[in-house]
């Protein structure tokens, strides 16, 4: 285990990668410079993981891969598929956000720290379920 490094939850990397690839065209590389530089630093996918996902994703239908412009390198985009796919997981993801908070919550009035339990108190109301 990385110190510093945190571990994801199931369902993250798919849900990251959709949502970069409805902005832009990536390869898998690039999908784990943007998902480390805007965790920042704390989650960085490896190679294996990336490409795991990215052959789901495409044996699925929900990203296509782009016509090779000279080069090897692998372009994917989201799928019109994906779209509503994507949707339905930023709200499977809202849930585990809050049942995290909820978590941390709990784990913050373990250690007593009661102004940092009531900060998430307030955040786990506010994200709704």
């Amino acid at each position: 285990f990385l110190e510093g490094m945190i571990s994801a939850p199931n369902g993250i990397l798919k849900l990251a990668m959709l949502k970069l690839l409805s902005e832009s065209s990536l390869s898998g590389l690039e999908i784990q410079g943007q998902i480390e530089r805007t965790s920042p630093g704390n989650w960085r996918p490896g190679p294996g993981s990336i490409y795991f996902v990215l052959s789901e994703l495409r044996r699925k239908e929900m990203i296509v891969e782009l016509p090779h412009k000279g080069g090897t390198t692998r372009r994917y985009v989201i799928s019109s598929k994906a779209r509503s796919e994507l949707s339905k997981s930023s709200g499977e993801a809202r849930r585990e956000i809050r049942r995290q908070v909820e978590l941390l919550t709990f784990y913050s009035s373990l250690v007593g720290d009661t102004s940092l339990e009531q900060s998430l108190r307030a955040t786990s109301s506010q994200i709704g379920g």
